[in-house]
Protein backbone atom coordinates (compact mmCIF):
# COMPACT_ATOMS: atom_id res chain seq x y z
CA UNK A 1 0.00 0.00 0.00
CA UNK A 2 2.87 2.38 0.85
CA UNK A 3 4.67 1.59 -2.40
CA UNK A 4 1.48 2.32 -4.31
CA UNK A 5 1.19 5.76 -2.62
CA UNK A 6 4.80 6.65 -3.55
CA UNK A 7 4.28 5.50 -7.09
CA UNK A 8 1.11 7.53 -7.38
CA UNK A 9 2.90 10.67 -6.10
CA UNK A 10 5.75 10.17 -8.54
CA UNK A 11 3.41 9.56 -11.42
CA UNK A 12 1.34 12.63 -10.57
CA UNK A 13 4.43 14.84 -10.66
CA UNK A 14 4.07 16.19 -7.11
CA UNK A 15 7.27 16.37 -5.01
CA UNK A 16 7.56 13.88 -2.19
CA UNK A 17 8.74 14.64 1.33
CA UNK A 18 12.08 12.99 0.68
CA UNK A 19 12.74 15.09 -2.41
CA UNK A 20 11.89 18.29 -0.53
CA UNK A 21 14.28 17.41 2.29
CA UNK A 22 16.99 16.47 -0.21
CA UNK A 23 16.59 19.76 -2.10
CA UNK A 24 16.72 21.80 1.12
CA UNK A 25 19.84 19.97 2.31
CA UNK A 26 21.54 20.45 -1.02
CA UNK A 27 20.76 24.19 -0.94
CA UNK A 28 22.16 24.56 2.58
CA UNK A 29 25.30 22.64 1.64
CA UNK A 30 25.81 24.81 -1.44
CA UNK A 31 25.42 27.99 0.63
CA UNK A 32 27.95 26.75 3.17
CA UNK A 33 30.36 25.82 0.40
CA UNK A 34 30.01 29.26 -1.18
CA UNK A 35 30.64 30.94 2.17
CA UNK A 36 33.74 28.83 2.74
CA UNK A 37 34.93 29.61 -0.78
CA UNK A 38 34.53 33.35 -0.15
CA UNK A 39 36.44 33.13 3.12
CA UNK A 40 39.11 31.13 1.40
CA UNK A 41 39.32 33.88 -1.22
CA UNK A 42 39.89 36.55 1.45
CA UNK A 43 42.32 34.46 3.51
CA UNK A 44 45.50 35.51 1.61
CA UNK A 45 44.75 39.18 2.33
CA UNK A 46 44.96 38.54 6.09
CA UNK A 47 48.18 36.51 5.93
CA UNK A 48 50.72 39.13 7.01
CA UNK A 49 53.44 39.41 9.62
CA UNK A 50 53.14 41.97 12.48
CA UNK A 51 56.51 43.44 11.48
CA UNK A 52 55.22 44.18 8.01
CA UNK A 53 52.09 45.82 9.45
CA UNK A 54 54.24 48.09 11.62
CA UNK A 55 56.37 49.08 8.64
CA UNK A 56 53.29 49.92 6.60
CA UNK A 57 51.94 52.06 9.43
CA UNK A 58 55.13 54.11 9.43
CA UNK A 59 55.24 54.34 5.63
CA UNK A 60 51.63 55.56 5.53
CA UNK A 61 52.83 58.85 7.08
CA UNK A 62 55.82 59.30 4.73
CA UNK A 63 54.69 60.76 1.40
CA UNK A 64 56.66 59.54 -1.58
CA UNK A 65 55.93 58.95 -5.23
CA UNK A 66 56.33 55.26 -5.98
CA UNK A 67 57.10 54.09 -9.53
CA UNK A 68 54.29 52.71 -11.60
CA UNK A 69 55.89 49.28 -11.86
CA UNK A 70 56.15 48.87 -8.09
CA UNK A 71 53.74 46.23 -6.84
CA UNK A 72 51.43 47.28 -4.01
CA UNK A 73 50.65 44.15 -2.05
CA UNK A 74 46.96 44.29 -1.07
CA UNK A 75 46.46 43.46 2.58
CA UNK A 76 43.37 43.84 4.79
CA UNK A 77 44.54 42.77 8.25
CA UNK A 78 46.20 46.08 9.12
CA UNK A 79 43.38 48.26 7.73
CA UNK A 80 40.76 46.21 9.59
CA UNK A 81 42.57 46.67 12.90
CA UNK A 82 42.97 50.40 12.21
CA UNK A 83 39.24 50.79 11.55
CA UNK A 84 38.42 48.87 14.76
CA UNK A 85 40.75 51.19 16.70
CA UNK A 86 39.16 54.25 15.11
CA UNK A 87 35.71 52.98 16.09
CA UNK A 88 36.88 52.51 19.71
CA UNK A 89 38.21 56.09 19.85
CA UNK A 90 34.95 57.34 18.36
CA UNK A 91 32.93 55.49 21.02
CA UNK A 92 34.99 57.19 23.74
CA UNK A 93 34.38 60.57 22.13
CA UNK A 94 30.64 59.92 21.97
CA UNK A 95 30.48 59.03 25.66
CA UNK A 96 32.67 62.00 26.58
CA UNK A 97 30.50 64.46 24.66
CA UNK A 98 27.21 62.91 25.85
CA UNK A 99 26.21 62.21 22.26
CA UNK A 100 22.77 60.60 22.07
CA UNK A 101 21.80 58.12 19.38
CA UNK A 102 18.11 57.47 18.81
CA UNK A 103 18.24 54.66 16.25
CA UNK A 104 20.91 52.30 17.47
CA UNK A 105 23.65 52.08 20.06
CA UNK A 106 26.92 53.97 20.31
CA UNK A 107 28.88 50.92 19.20
CA UNK A 108 26.70 50.33 16.18
CA UNK A 109 26.88 53.98 15.15
CA UNK A 110 30.66 54.16 15.46
CA UNK A 111 31.17 50.94 13.50
CA UNK A 112 28.74 52.11 10.85
CA UNK A 113 30.56 55.44 10.46
CA UNK A 114 34.07 53.97 10.38
CA UNK A 115 33.49 50.89 8.25
CA UNK A 116 31.00 52.76 6.08
CA UNK A 117 33.58 55.42 5.28
CA UNK A 118 36.37 52.91 4.68
CA UNK A 119 34.37 50.73 2.31
CA UNK A 120 32.28 53.50 0.75
CA UNK A 121 35.16 55.87 0.04
CA UNK A 122 37.24 52.98 -1.32
CA UNK A 123 34.48 52.09 -3.76
CA UNK A 124 34.16 55.76 -4.73
CA UNK A 125 37.91 56.11 -5.32
CA UNK A 126 37.88 52.83 -7.25
CA UNK A 127 35.10 54.15 -9.50
CA UNK A 128 36.95 57.40 -10.18
CA UNK A 129 40.15 55.46 -10.75
CA UNK A 130 38.41 53.29 -13.31
CA UNK A 131 37.19 56.39 -15.15
CA UNK A 132 40.65 57.97 -15.00
CA UNK A 133 42.32 54.73 -16.13
CA UNK A 134 44.27 54.15 -12.91
CA UNK A 135 46.04 50.81 -12.64
CA UNK A 136 44.87 49.87 -9.14
CA UNK A 137 42.54 47.12 -8.04
CA UNK A 138 39.82 47.45 -5.42
CA UNK A 139 41.81 45.46 -2.87
CA UNK A 140 44.82 47.73 -3.33
CA UNK A 141 42.66 50.83 -2.81
CA UNK A 142 41.12 49.26 0.32
CA UNK A 143 44.60 48.64 1.67
CA UNK A 144 45.85 52.17 0.91
CA UNK A 145 42.73 53.81 2.29
CA UNK A 146 42.78 51.68 5.43
CA UNK A 147 46.38 52.51 6.27
CA UNK A 148 45.68 56.20 5.59
CA UNK A 149 43.14 56.07 8.44
CA UNK A 150 46.05 55.53 10.83
CA UNK A 151 46.48 59.32 10.79
CA UNK A 152 42.87 59.72 11.93
CA UNK A 153 43.56 57.45 14.90
CA UNK A 154 46.62 59.46 15.92
CA UNK A 155 44.97 62.87 15.56
CA UNK A 156 41.74 61.92 17.35
CA UNK A 157 43.59 60.09 20.11
CA UNK A 158 45.83 63.06 20.88
CA UNK A 159 43.03 65.61 20.48
CA UNK A 160 40.77 63.62 22.81
CA UNK A 161 43.19 62.77 25.62
CA UNK A 162 45.34 65.92 25.53
CA UNK A 163 43.34 69.05 26.31
CA UNK A 164 44.86 72.48 26.76
CA UNK A 165 43.54 76.02 26.65
CA UNK A 166 44.27 76.02 22.91
CA UNK A 167 42.62 72.68 22.21
CA UNK A 168 41.47 73.47 18.68
CA UNK A 169 44.87 74.91 17.81
CA UNK A 170 46.41 71.56 18.74
CA UNK A 171 43.86 69.71 16.63
CA UNK A 172 44.34 71.94 13.60
CA UNK A 173 48.08 71.48 13.83
CA UNK A 174 47.78 67.69 13.99
CA UNK A 175 45.12 67.75 11.27
CA UNK A 176 47.35 69.72 8.94
CA UNK A 177 50.59 67.82 9.60
CA UNK A 178 49.64 64.21 10.36
CA UNK A 179 46.44 64.09 8.31
CA UNK A 180 48.06 66.00 5.47
CA UNK A 181 51.02 63.60 5.28
CA UNK A 182 48.74 60.57 5.06
CA UNK A 183 46.53 62.26 2.46
CA UNK A 184 49.53 63.20 0.31
CA UNK A 185 50.91 59.67 0.62
CA UNK A 186 47.68 58.10 -0.65
CA UNK A 187 47.18 60.73 -3.36
CA UNK A 188 50.71 60.22 -4.72
CA UNK A 189 50.26 56.45 -4.76
CA UNK A 190 47.10 56.79 -6.86
CA UNK A 191 48.45 59.56 -9.09
CA UNK A 192 51.60 57.61 -9.95
CA UNK A 193 49.45 54.83 -11.40
CA UNK A 194 47.10 57.05 -13.37
CA UNK A 195 47.88 56.70 -17.07
CA UNK A 196 46.06 59.82 -18.26
CA UNK A 197 48.05 62.87 -17.10
CA UNK A 198 45.02 65.16 -17.39
CA UNK A 199 43.24 63.50 -14.48
CA UNK A 200 46.18 63.02 -12.11
CA UNK A 201 45.93 66.32 -10.26
CA UNK A 202 42.13 66.20 -10.13
CA UNK A 203 42.09 62.66 -8.73
CA UNK A 204 44.79 63.48 -6.18
CA UNK A 205 42.93 66.58 -4.94
CA UNK A 206 39.71 64.60 -4.66
CA UNK A 207 41.33 61.86 -2.56
CA UNK A 208 43.06 64.38 -0.27
CA UNK A 209 39.85 66.39 0.20
CA UNK A 210 37.81 63.31 1.14
CA UNK A 211 40.49 62.22 3.60
CA UNK A 212 40.82 65.60 5.34
CA UNK A 213 37.10 66.43 5.45
CA UNK A 214 36.26 63.11 7.11
CA UNK A 215 38.80 63.84 9.85
CA UNK A 216 37.18 67.24 10.47
CA UNK A 217 33.78 65.57 10.67
CA UNK A 218 34.93 63.01 13.24
CA UNK A 219 36.43 65.70 15.45
CA UNK A 220 33.66 68.29 15.47
CA UNK A 221 30.70 65.90 15.35
CA UNK A 222 31.55 64.05 18.58
CA UNK A 223 33.95 66.41 20.40
CA UNK A 224 31.54 68.97 21.85
CA UNK A 225 32.10 68.76 25.60
CA UNK A 226 35.56 67.23 25.74
CA UNK A 227 37.26 70.50 26.67
CA UNK A 228 34.75 71.25 29.44
CA UNK A 229 35.13 67.77 30.94
CA UNK A 230 38.92 68.01 30.82
CA UNK A 231 38.87 71.37 32.58
CA UNK A 232 36.60 69.95 35.25
CA UNK A 233 38.89 66.95 35.79
CA UNK A 234 41.92 69.24 36.03
CA UNK A 235 40.12 71.59 38.49
CA UNK A 236 40.68 74.55 36.20
CA UNK A 237 38.55 77.61 36.94
CA UNK A 238 35.85 78.45 34.46
CA UNK A 239 34.98 82.03 33.61
CA UNK A 240 31.33 82.83 33.95
CA UNK A 241 29.96 85.32 31.46
CA UNK A 242 27.78 88.01 33.03
CA UNK A 243 24.92 89.09 30.85
CA UNK A 244 22.91 92.28 31.38
CA UNK A 245 19.54 90.91 32.37
CA UNK A 246 16.64 93.22 33.12
CA UNK A 247 15.19 92.35 36.54
CA UNK A 248 11.68 91.06 36.36
CA UNK A 249 9.09 92.89 38.51
CA UNK A 250 7.91 90.94 41.53
CA UNK A 251 4.60 89.18 41.18
CA UNK A 252 3.26 90.63 44.44
CA UNK A 253 3.80 94.19 43.22
CA UNK A 254 1.97 93.44 40.00
CA UNK A 255 -0.98 91.96 41.89
CA UNK A 256 -1.16 95.01 44.22
CA UNK A 257 -1.17 97.42 41.29
CA UNK A 258 -4.03 95.50 39.66
CA UNK A 259 -6.03 95.70 42.90
CA UNK A 260 -5.49 99.46 43.19
CA UNK A 261 -6.57 99.95 39.58
CA UNK A 262 -9.73 97.93 40.21
CA UNK A 263 -10.60 100.02 43.29
CA UNK A 264 -10.08 103.25 41.36
CA UNK A 265 -12.42 102.05 38.60
CA UNK A 266 -15.10 101.15 41.17
CA UNK A 267 -14.79 104.52 42.88
CA UNK A 268 -15.08 106.40 39.59
CA UNK A 269 -18.12 104.32 38.62
CA UNK A 270 -19.87 105.11 41.92
CA UNK A 271 -19.22 108.85 41.60
CA UNK A 272 -20.55 108.80 38.06
CA UNK A 273 -23.69 107.00 39.25
CA UNK A 274 -24.31 109.61 41.95
CA UNK A 275 -23.90 112.49 39.52
CA UNK A 276 -26.30 110.89 37.03
CA UNK A 277 -28.93 110.20 39.69
CA UNK A 278 -28.72 113.81 41.02
CA UNK A 279 -29.15 115.20 37.51
CA UNK A 280 -32.20 113.00 36.91
CA UNK A 281 -33.86 114.12 40.19
CA UNK A 282 -33.28 117.77 39.39
CA UNK A 283 -34.84 117.35 35.93
CA UNK A 284 -37.87 115.59 37.38
CA UNK A 285 -38.60 118.35 39.96
CA UNK A 286 -38.31 121.01 37.31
Amino acid sequence: MRGNQQTTSLESGLPTVGSIVWAAGRTRAQQAFNLYANLDYLRPYFDVEPKEVFQRLIRSLIPRSSPRDENIKPELYGPSMIVFTLAAILIYQMKLSSHSVQDGTLIGTSFLVCFGYWIGSSFAVSSFSYVCNTQLSLMQILSLNGYALFSHCLVLFLATFIHTSNDHVLFYGLWLIVGGLAAIRMALAVMSRTVNPQYRALLGLLIAAIHMIFLLYLHFAYHQLAETVAHALNNEPTVATKLAVKPAPPIITEIQSVKNLTRQIRSDFRNSSKIISTALNTTTKA
